[in-house]
């Protein structure tokens, strides 16, 4: 008998999710042969005990589709399936071989395979002689640079793209140019993600960020994300900020690595250093 097509909205992965108690999120059990799936943010797909079974993925249509393998090696698994990059068998198959790695990305996460669009086809070619779950994900698009003296890379998550600009700029002319180029100005929410920043790039001098109080003196907030920096994470230098521009007031943060990474404050307009631009998905 044919498999049928499923049209999983977000309604029944939430009830899918009660009934199974899966810890991995949004998970879709193993006798399911095939369906559609919408990707929020997270689903995991059980390999299906059935052959000839294919899922049609898709999530925003200004994102990508990243797929790794929970359980088991996803190279060894495409033994058994095919991850197509579009909706249809005819799509270019995705391979974990041919996936190029940005130079400054993070190399403990797991293999994966990213979609150049919103849309991806997997096909079971025969059911896996292991449990094999595939995990996949909302991310962003990550280029390899944004031209002349820049670097990029997947350097905090296997979803999201930090982009390095070595060209000094105010801070005002950095962020059109992170705008420019679909991505906001750095963020810096936890030490965990400081430290992975300053992994890829603490061998540069300084980097603007989006942190700024020129709204409200006093009051702090990353700009790129709509949040207040307080009760959060922090890490000025001693006595910043200290407001003491030249030219008025200092209303915008830079990582200083010459005083081994902590935060001063600077002039937004008339300073000029590089910058860090991200992309969250």
């Amino acid at each position: 008998m044919a498999c049928k097509m499923l049209n999983l909205n977000p309604i029944f992965l939430i009830l899918l999710l009660t009934l199974l108690s899966s810890s991995h999120g949004s998970a879709i059990e193993s006798p399911l042969c095939g369906g559609r799936v919408f990707v929020e943010n997270t689903v995991v797909i059980e390999a299906p005990v059935h052959e000839n079974c294919h899922w049609d993925i898709q999530t925003q249509d200004d994102r990508i589709l990243v797929i790794t393998a929970l359980d088991g090696n996803l190279k060894e698994a495409q033994d058994f399936l095919a991850i197509h990059d579009g909706p249809g068998k005819d799509s270019p198959i995705l391979l974990v071989e041919n996936q190029k790695m940005h130079a400054v990305s993070r190399k403990d996460m797991p293999e994966a395979v990213y979609t150049t669009q919103s849309t991806a086809s997997i096909r079971f070619k025969k059911a896996p002689t292991s449990n094999l779950k595939l995990k996949i994900q909302k991310a962003v698009d990550c280029p390899f640079n944004l031209g002349t003296a820049s670097q990029c890379g997947r350097v905090i998550d296997d979803v999201s793209c930090y982009c390095a600009s070595f060209t000094e700029r105010s801070q005002t002319d950095q962020r059109v140019y992170c705008y420019n180029h679909n991505m906001e100005l750095l963020s810096l929410e936890t030490f965990e993600k400081e430290q992975a920043i300053h992994a890829a790039w603490g061998y540069w001098a300084r980097f603007w960020t989006s942190l700024t109080d020129a709204i409200d003196e006093g009051t702090w907030y990353w700009e790129s994300t709509d949040t207040a920096l307080l009760p959060g994470y922090s890490h000025w230098c001693y006595r910043q900020p200290d407001d003491a521009g030249l030219f008025g007031g200092e209303d915008c943060m830079i990582i200083n690595y010459e005083s081994d990474g902590c935060w001063n404050d600077a002039d937004c307009d008339n300073d000029k250093y590089d910058a860090i631009c991200q992309a969250l998905p």
